[in-house]
């Protein structure tokens, strides 16, 4: 499962794009306290950006924080500079986050002995204070560490950059990130909770059809729906024995149909849900056919994002 202080900022335009004049503006933003006022540089190109990012290294999870301190520091011109200067962020952080979950139990053989054990010393306080510095907490599944994101640290970092789209996104991910989603191919939300997923992201793509975020958009989307429509390993929709739909699922498709009936995903739960309801809610292969059809996967077999 893999999804995981020097300070140097090199304040220079690089030309690998037509350069376009750095306009030497500053706005104020209040601060969270209402009284400190911060200057900020207005960038009109991501020149500068690109070049910290490839002054920084993957392998150095504290590149983190210098990257996150250029953008809490700056504001670019553009919603569509905005967008993609988080695009960027994304990709380097997980890249960082990912190659030190990666490297845990072979480059820090005694830290994560000490954290399996839960002992507390000055090697273990330093690394999660590091980790959090860099908007990382430290996570367990099926018996290994990874890193991931802290809630709201996206959101944070981004809040005075981006789109109306972009924030609205970060916002319905931060609302995700309180509650895990999934562990050893079992549900750990409610029936109820994972429609509520689905309808939000089928409305933020109806909202915003041209969205930067589109495709991660439409992947929440469609794991939520086929989690919804096929469940998980650990997690079936039908009893064991008698092979009829469990209530709770029942109701939930009910609920769903009822108030959801005129968008694409009420449409789909309905078909299935009638075909169901003609066969005395006893599973039968027809899910196949309803899968194919709408070009949707089953979830079996499946580990999908644990947040």
């Amino acid at each position: 499962m893999k999804k995981l202080i020097y300070l140097f900022l090199i304040l220079a335009v690089l030309g690998c794009k037509e350069k376009s004049k750095q306009v030497e503006e500053t706005v104020s933003v209040k601060s969270e306290t209402e009284t400190q006022i911060i200057e900020k540089k207005v960038q009109t190109n991501l020149d500068e950006y690109i070049f910290l990012i490839d002054s920084l290294s993957v392998f150095d999870i504290s590149s983190i924080k210098v990257l996150k301190n250029y953008v809490t520091n700056n504001i670019f011109e553009s919603d569509e500079l905005a967008d993609s200067a988080y695009y960027l962020f994304l990709e380097f952080f997980y890249a960082s986050a990912n190659n030190l979950t990666d490297s845990l139990e072979t480059k820090y053989p005694s830290l994560v002995k000490k954290l399996y054990v839960r002992e507390e010393d000055s090697e273990v306080r330093e690394f999660l204070g590091l980790l959090d510095e860099c908007g990382l907490d430290l996570f367990s599944t099926e018996g290994y560490f990874y890193v991931d994101v802290q809630l709201d640290f996206f959101n944070e970092s981004f809040k005075d950059n981006s789109s109306p789209s972009l924030k609205t996104f970060l916002q319905l991910r931060d609302s995700e990130l309180k509650s895990a989603f999934s562990e050893d191919a079992m549900l750990l939300i409610s029936f109820n909770e994972l429609a509520d997923r689905i309808y939000n992201w089928e409305k933020y793509l109806n909202d915003y059809p041209e969205t930067k975020m589109k495709n991660e958009a439409n992947y929440f989307f469609e794991i939520y729906l086929e989690t919804f429509l096929t469940g998980m390993d650990n997690t079936r929709l039908f009893d064991s024995e008698s092979r009829i739909l469990l209530p709770e699922v029942k109701r939930s498709y009910e609920s769903y149909i009822n108030n959801h009936a005129d968008t694409k995903s009420g449409k789909i739960i309905q078909e299935y849900y009638e075909i169901l309801k003609r066969n005395q809610f006893e599973y039968s292969g027809s899910i196949d056919d309803i899968l194919k059809k709408y070009n949707l996967n089953k979830m079996h077999g499946i580990q999908p994002h644990t947040r």
